[in-house]
């Protein structure tokens, strides 16, 4: 099976020297006011896109497009996705069957067991997807050499029982589950920052520690 490839239209190094923001599905963002992001090259992990529309549309998940399409989410995100002017993405083996010819694809690194650990500077060789999107999102935006990188929802905990700023996925997920992804971005930051990258996490109270936190209200002034 051939997919259309990212890189045929937003080649690595697209975004030199720019930074982005990664916008992320925790709990922190209820309420959050999403006219800050206009302006900014924005990667919206999965539901992000039902709020604004972003760059990129982002998934490591080919489902998530299934679920979208078959009304899961219900007919305002459906409609929100058939009308959005973002890239749509979703990172997958380079063999797998059943993504429509109109998602773009980042191809994961060699397979889907050894792209769990790693995170690369090139998507010629695959990205790292660490089991959760955000990672894959942050793996994408180093590829494409943006700097620095704000990290927005990417909380690694539930609040007040909370998985998401969004009504969650038809497969729930288990705080255990959220808290478990911080290993692999905790690895991963040590080869970040050794390669020049700034990343910021916007959430001064996230369970992700490893990367320096800054203010959404003052990094994003709108």
């Amino acid at each position: 099976m051939t997919h259309r490839l990212l890189s045929e239209v937003l080649p690595d190094g697209s975004w030199g020297g720019c930074p982005c923001v990664l916008v992320g599905g925790g709990p922190s963002l209820a309420g959050f006011e999403w006219e800050r992001l206009t302006g900014w090259r924005v990667i919206g992990v999965n539901r992000a896109f039902e709020k604004f529309d972003p760059t990129i549309i982002f998934s490591m998940d080919k489902r998530f497009v299934g679920w979208i399409e078959h009304g899961e989410y219900g007919q305002e995100a459906l409609t929100a996705w058939r009308e959005s002017k973002a890239l749509k993405v979703c990172a997958v083996m380079p063999s797998a069957p059943g993504v429509p010819d109109y998602v773009y694809v980042v191809p994961l690194y060699r397979s889907y067991h050894q792209a769990h650990h790693v995170f690369t500077f090139t998507s010629a060789e695959g990205i790292g997807h660490g089991n959760n999107s955000g990672y894959g999102a942050l793996n994408l935006a180093v590829c494409l050499k943006a700097n620095p990188i704000y990290l927005l929802g990417y909380d690694m905990k539930h609040t007040n029982g909370k998985s998401h700023w969004h009504g969650g996925h038809p497969r729930e997920q288990r705080e255990s589950t959220v808290k478990s992804f911080t290993r692999d971005f905790v690895r991963a930051s040590i080869p970040i920052k050794r390669a020049g990258f700034r990343v910021v996490n916007l959430n001064p109270d996230s369970g992700l520690k490893c990367f320096e936190f800054g203010k959404a209200e003052e990094v994003l002034r709108g």
